[in-house]
């Protein structure tokens, strides 16, 4: 057909020529000329026959061979046409943008090359869903990278402290304050982080309740969906009473709510003091409806509580790490601040609530409320590695599209798809994908995440060819060669398995997907001379002696209890005169020193103390903090 159209076509060409040279009219002459009017073959060499069936051959080959080029073409796209972006594509996509405009994901050439990166601005694409398993390289191709050059503040989930060793000393060096949260680290010291310092600081009653309501939504989570289910609801509850009274005892801390909770035994008779003790309405309802409860019901509630992560508070390095706050997430977008969460990959079961907490109260607080561009400049890049071993955090489902138009940028590391799917479920999982926009792959090594891969990258179109051979009766052989379209997937499962390690596969949301190289910073000429250029010693915070550390607690339990005195006007000083003395900590102190202020604390406690003593008590917290400065020395 597409011959005979090129013929119809060509000779029509041809007749409009020939109308032409003769004067005829184009309109009235006759197309078909070439046809109807042949001048015979002795005349086909002369103008202008010669040049009009020239014309008309010209055309029916061209015609020709466009139709059999579309035929082809449509045959080829009847199943798909998914394909991957070729260079070209990718600059007009925007996925060629200098370093430091957005995420960078991977690169064109080899690691050592010095070839462009894949880059996208973070107007574009904001967040990120990593899936990379055990070393598949996301801490040097995708973590590290990203945390030298992010132009604002930083918070990493840095599994094993590679992170913090890779980066902290440039980061510091452009200005960011280091922060290093390390529970577990033996070795070294840790900045604190209390959650409950930003809610103990709202005046609003109503509001203290719900910030705590949200913290234990976040935070206290169970994977039985049956009994254990149905006793956390109550359990969350009882958590918020508990935090309420804990920061009218001034001791707004998990520890302290712990104690609340588990120190004298989850009895009829504790609840009943509690409700007694606790100002807030909501919270002595709450207690008094659990002293109502029968003992095996208590200690159910009692369990859930504790298997739902406050068990994790019996830790003592849990409880001094959480005891204050070096870490304010309201500071974040004014001033550029880097904080590692470290902990090691055989610790995070355990310290998963924490995490959560600290990942769920950070979302929050951002969430809140939009940046003032002048105050607040700076945007926030969160890096959850190991998403799938800390549980569920719904939060950031539900906030990661509203993220980026407060100023975050989220990275969300995963091992595999299982992994997401056994803790949220397909849906969600696949919402937290188009959440996301953009999901990098590096090395997937499991059938379920190979087959996402293969369905991420659509299908296409292939020829397919077959030969048979046959004999007939006489034994003569024949061949037959047939050719078919066909369907198949423009990378297949087992094709996605068997993938070189330097590749990683790139799927943008709404674009054809990028077979990348991935990065790896210590090959990389950029990277390389960046992290070769940092130098000094690595930040770890300051190292406190235990001893003082104590100190520390108790005299800032002193002044909390002589603040509550002032308060009654036991006294006669103004409670800011006290509130506002400095509290400082380092070196050795004696033990007397602490076995006396405990006394003194004791006895405030137990209001002993009336207004002439008042001497005794300031001149004992003068003579402590004397006693740490002469420490320091």
């Amino acid at each position: 057909m597409g011959a005979i159209a090129g013929a119809f076509v060509g000779l029509l060409v041809g007749g409009l020529y020939v109308n032409w040279r003769l004067g005829a009219d184009l309109n009235a002459g006759d197309p078909l000329i070439l046809i109807t009017g042949f001048p015979g073959l002795g005349r086909l060499a002369q103008a202008p026959w010669k040049q009009a069936y020239l014309a008309a051959l010209v055309s029916t080959l061209v015609f020709t061979l466009m139709a059999g080029v579309w035929s082809f073409t449509q045959k080829l796209t009847e199943y798909g046409q998914a394909k991957f972006q070729s260079k070209a594509d990718m600059k007009r996509n925007g996925l060629l943008q200098p370093l430091g405009s957005g995420l960078v994901f991977g690169k064109l050439g080899r690691p050592s090359s010095g070839t462009k990166f894949i880059s996208a601005a973070f107007t574009k694409f904001p967040h990120c869903l990593v899936v990379a398993p055990t070393r598949a390289g996301k801490g040097v191709g995708y973590v590290v990278p990203n945390t030298l050059l992010f132009p604002g503040s930083a918070v990493i989930l840095d599994v094993k402290g590679e992170i913090f060793e890779a980066t902290a000393r440039h980061r510091q060096a452009q200005g960011d304050r280091i922060l290093r949260f390390a529970p577990f680290d033996f070795e070294n010291a840790t900045h604190r982080y209390n959650p409950l310092e930003r809610v103990a600081g709202i005046k609003n009653p109503e509001q203290r309740y719900t910030e705590l309501a949200k913290i234990a939504d976040y935070f206290l989570t169970v994977s039985d969906k049956g009994s254990a289910g149905d006793f956390l609801s109550e359990g969350r509850e009882l958590f918020v009473a508990a935090g309420l009274l804990a920061i009218e005892r001034s001791r707004p801390t998990f520890g302290e709510i712990s104690r609340i909770l588990f120190a004298q035994g989850a009895t009829q008779a504790e609840y009943a003091d509690r409700a007694d003790e606790v100002k807030h309405t909501a919270a002595q309802n709450t207690f008094r409806k659990f002293a109502g409860y029968s003992d095996r019901t208590l200690s159910s509630h009692a369990s859930v509580l504790s298997g739902a992560g406050l068990s994790l508070w019996n830790n003592p390095a849990v409880d001094r790490a959480t005891s204050g706050s070096d870490i304010s997430f309201a500071t974040l977008r004014k001033q550029p601040q880097s904080i590692y969460v470290v902990v090691n990959s055989d610790d995070i079961k355990t310290l998963a609530p924490l995490i959560r907490l600290f990942f769920g109260e950070l979302i929050a607080t951002l969430r809140a409320t939009l940046p003032e561009p002048e105050q607040e400049p700076w945007p926030v890049m969160i890096l959850l590695d190991e998403f799938d071993q800390l549980g569920p955090m719904p939060i950031v489902e539900q906030a990661l599209k509203q993220l980026a138009g407060h100023g975050a940028r989220v990275s969300i590391i995963t091992q595999s798809i299982p992994g997401l799917d056994n803790i949220y479920g397909e849906n969600t999982r696949l919402s937290l994908e188009s959440a996301a926009g953009m999901k990098l792959y590096l090395s997937p090594n499991e059938k379920k995440t190979a087959q996402e891969v293969s369905d991420a990258l659509g299908k296409t179109t292939k020829l397919a060819t077959s030969d048979s051979y046959s004999r007939d009766a006489g034994l003569i052989q024949r061949r037959s060669l047939s050719r078919r379209m066909e369907e198949r997937p423009l990378l297949a499962p087992d094709e996605v398995l068997r993938l070189h390690k330097d590749m990683a596969i790139l799927v943008p949301e709404r674009q054809n997907p990028l077979m990348v190289r991935r990065v790896v910073y210590f090959e990389d000429p950029v990277f390389k001379a960046i992290f070769e250029a940092q130098r000094g010693p690595l930040p770890y915070p300051a190292k406190q002696d235990p001893e003082v550390v104590q100190l520390r607690n108790e005299l800032a339990e002193l002044k909390d209890v002589v603040k509550a005195q002032l308060g009654k006007g036991n006294f006669g000083y103004r409670a800011e005169e006290v509130a506002g003395a400095p509290v400082t900590a380092a070196g050795t102190v004696a033990e007397e020193m602490v076995a006396g202020i405990q006394k003194v604390a004791a006895g405030v406690v137990e209001g002993e103390i009336v207004a002439e003593q008042r001497d005794q008590v300031f001149g004992r917290m003068q003579r402590l903090e004397e006693a740490i400065g002469r420490a320091m020395v």
